[in-house]
């Protein structure tokens, strides 16, 4: 009798550590699909973090070639406001005589 006690304790326990067993199995089966999808991910994103790095370095390059132009084009810009003020006819004093007419030579007509 006791012989049949010990052997049923012993087997409901090679039925439990089975049933465990299975689960892990299945618990590990799982994490290995949930590592496939997260490695797929890990792969995009590295991809979409390596494309951002290009395109910021590009932006930089770009950027300075646009900045270097823009300062030659100002540069060139003043030079012919330089030219144009040398150019243009000095203005002529005001006379007390415009102010009281109630006129100004430099006002435009409307």
């Amino acid at each position: 009798m006791m012989s049949s006690l010990v052997n049923a304790v012993l087997f409901l326990a090679l039925v439990m550590t089975s049933v465990c067993v299975l689960i892990m199995y299945r618990k590990l089966k799982s994490f290995e699909a949930h590592q496939s999808e997260y490695k797929r991910a890990f792969g995009q994103t590295s991809d979409a973090l390596r494309a951002a790095g290009n395109a910021v370095q590009t932006f930089s390059t770009e950027g300075r070639e646009i900045l270097s132009a823009l300062e030659e084009r100002i540069e060139e810009a003043r030079a012919v406001i330089a030219e144009l003020e040398a150019r243009s006819p000095q203005p002529q004093p005001h006379t007390g005589r415009d102010q009281k007419l109630g006129t100004n030579p430099k006002a435009p007509f409307l």
